[in-house]
């Protein structure tokens, strides 16, 4: 995936995180939070090795997060 799908995957993974948790279903929730981990680690990952000297808070700052 490219740095801006998954911005957009984030993007939409977070919008079914809220949608779950307002409907009370945790365990669905659960698995959306563990897509957005995974999204973000992919995000730092590919976001460090283009510039290795900025950090995953840098990375959280700048997406908004």
């Amino acid at each position: 995936m490219t740095i801006d799908q998954i911005r957009a995957a984030l993007s939409h993974m977070e919008s079914n995180y809220s949608l779950a948790m307002d409907a009370g279903e945790y365990g669905l929730a659960n698995a959306f939070h563990a897509k957005i981990d995974w999204l973000w680690s992919e995000l730092t990952r590919l976001i460090q090795a283009e510039d290795p000297y900025t950090t995953e808070a840098d990375i959280r700052y700048f997406e908004g997060t």
